[in-house]
């Protein structure tokens, strides 16, 4: 499924931001389909996603927790956000 692109927030939280040059958000132009837009994000920002930050950080698309090994589809619309959030550590 070929998705159209949309323009969308997206935020880097915490040690996050240090993927997008120190900004907290930037406004990107992504396709509408979730996954793929996600993947546009870590390709983009050459952010080492796959072994590495998979497990220590969470996706969230305008609040709400997204998992991309769900089977639902999941469209985004425009001036949507996509955050990416480490989760925190500690005891």
């Amino acid at each position: 499924m070929i998705a159209d692109t949309i323009t969308v927030k997206v935020r880097f939280v915490s040690i996050m931001q240090q993927y997008s040059g120190n900004k907290r958000e930037v406004t990107m132009e992504v396709p509408s389909i979730a996954n793929q837009a996600i993947e546009t994000v870590l390709n983009h920002f050459k952010i080492p996603w796959k072994d590495k930050l998979e497990k220590s950080t969470r996706i969230f698309i305008n609040q709400n927790l997204y998992s991309p090994s769900s089977d639902t589809i999941t469209l985004l619309k425009p001036e949507d956000t996509i955050a990416f959030i480490p989760i925190s550590g500690g005891g």
